[in-house]
C-alpha cells in the first residue's frame, strides 16, 4: 500500500485535482475474554488509515485507530451432530456481518465525502478499502479456505 505505483495507480482512477484517497485498512482478531465463567470472547474490528504513518498507527495513545464494532461470536459444540452445518452458518454470519459494517464504505469510495483537510481545503476525500489485517484462523475465515491451506494461493500449507 505504501508504495508510490499502488498509490498513483488508485489515485488516478479519480478525477479532480482536489480528490484524493483515504486507504482503509480494517483489522479483526477474535479476543477470548475470559476461560473461568463459559469462556466468553469477543470479535471487534477495527478500523485505521494507511495516510497515518505506521510508527503512529502501531501506538495506542496516538489514538489512530478506532472501533467500527463487535461482530457476533457463537461457539460449536464439539460432540453436536450438526457441527460442519453451524460452522457454514458461522461463516456466513461473519460474511453478512462484515458486508453489514463495511457496507457505507461502498458509496463513499465511489462518490466521495468532501472532507477539509489539515491545511483548511476541501478536498473529495475516497476512502478505499486497502489491506485486512487479520491472524491466520481468520485469513482463511475470509477467504472461505480450508484450516491447513494457504489462505493468498492455491499451495498447501
Amino acid at each position: 500500500m505504501w508504495t508510490g505505483k499502488w498509490w498513483w495507480a488508485v489515485q488516478s482512477q479519480f478525477q479532480g485535482e482536489k480528490a484524493t484517497i483515504a486507504p482503509v485498512i480494517i483489522a479483526t482478531d477474535k479476543t477470548a475474554l475470559t476461560n473461568f465463567s463459559g469462556g466468553k470472547s469477543a470479535y471487534p474490528v477495527y478500523l485505521t488509515l494507511g495516510n497515518i504513518p505506521k510508527a503512529m498507527r502501531r501506538k495506542i495513545n496516538q489514538r489512530a485507530c478506532i472501533l467500527l464494532g463487535y461482530l457476533p461470536v457463537d461457539k460449536i459444540g464439539k460432540g453436536s451432530d450438526m457441527v460442519t452445518e453451524l460452522k457454514l452458518r458461522n461463516y456466513q454470519l461473519f460474511h453478512d456481518s462484515m458486508r453489514v459494517i463495511l457496507e457505507p464504505l461502498i458509496n463513499a469510495g465511489r462518490e466521495g465525502v468532501e472532507m477539509v483537510g489539515g491545511d483548511g481545503i476541501i478536498r473529495k476525500v475516497h476512502p478505499i478499502l486497502a489491506a485486512y489485517v487479520a491472524d491466520y484462523p481468520e485469513q482463511c475465515l475470509v477467504t472461505l479456505s480450508k484450516y491447513g491451506t494457504c489462505p493468498k494461493c492455491q499451495t498447501q500449507a
